[in-house]
């Protein structure tokens, strides 16, 4: 049997187990692993075998299998179709809206991402990793502000991933106290003029604005100008929020797909996804939770 592998969205140490236990587990059957890349330079499809000698670089935190991009998945669905009709199975680690329709191989999808915006799903593997190395980075800031004083309000614009609301961008805020800014409409810059104005008042020397890549803090400044602020701007990137030690969260999760990947793929289930309850992987075919994976 002839199994893919595609990866969605930024590497984290809990794919490559995925990938490793893919790799360990299905080898010893005869089967083969293909991890499924984009050419950078031309856009083609590219089949890489992985075998058991790879399991040094993954062991050493080297992520052998790079983001394949999304957009690119959707313009080239044909040659798709095409360069993979050999496969039996397809792995999608990652979840992104791609048109699957075209493909002749059974496929699973697999919840990974830093946003943990997958309905049906309580967790998404990274996420933990993410809020937990984003909060660390701006508590680092914090302490660097309240050690300092400048006579006037700080104000530190802090800019996560994403692009619309998210869990993501909620928790930080609610995690550090901070004002979300989604936007830079009348009614946010009214609601952000009086935080500062009651930071003012209490005396204190520095707040937070949390945002995600839709909002540019060097704009936002310019409806502040009637205040004496020192105004900052730290940017958190997608690299900043992964690493290679998951945190123990995403480390059970990610022993939990692993094996339920593994299973799925030795197995006669149809195409469908995995789901993460109460810390358990569940297989869902289409609309229905049917199994559930110990």
């Amino acid at each position: 049997m002839k199994i893919g592998v595609v990866h969605f969205g930024w590497a984290s140490a809990g794919t490559a187990q995925i990938v490793r236990t893919l790799i360990e587990g299905l080898s010893k059957e005869e089967n083969t692993v293909y991890g499924i890349e984009c050419n950078k330079t031309t856009k083609d499809i590219e089949l890489k075998e992985l075998s058991n000698k790879d399991l040094s670089k993954f062991g050493s935190h080297r992520y052998e299998l790079s983001i394949f991009p999304p957009e690119i998945w959707t313009e080239q669905a044909s040659a798709l179709a095409n360069s993979l009709g050999n496969l039996d199975k397809i792995i999608l680690l990652g979840q992104s809206e791609v048109n699957l329709k075209q493909l002749a191989a059974k496929t699973l999808q697999v919840p990974i991402s830093i946003f943990n915006h997958i309905d049906g799903s309580q967790l998404t593997l990274g996420y933990d990793t993410a809020f937990n190395a984003i909060v660390k980075n701006i508590e680092s800031v914090r302490d660097t502000a309240s050690s300092l004083s400048y006579g006037k309000v700080r104000v530190f614009n802090v800019q996560i991933p994403g692009a619309g609301p998210s869990k993501l961008l909620e928790h930080t805020a609610l995690a550090v106290e901070a004002e979300v800014v989604k936007n830079s409409n009348e009614e946010t810059i009214a609601k952000l003029k009086q935080h500062i104005r009651e930071k003012e008042a209490n005396k204190e020397g520095y707040t937070f604005f949390i945002m995600d890549q839709t909002v540019n803090p060097e704009h936002l400044a310019e409806h502040f100008k009637e205040f004496d602020l020192d105004w900052k701007v730290v940017e958190i990137d997608e690299s900043q929020c992964g690493g290679p030690y998951p945190t123990a969260l995403d480390q059970l999760l990610a022993n939990q797909l692993k094996k339920a990947v593994v299973d799925w793929t030795l197995s006669d289930q149809p195409s469908g996804q995995l789901l993460i309850q109460d810390n358990q992987a569940l297989f869902e075919e289409i609309n229905s939770i049917s199994e559930v994976v110990k």
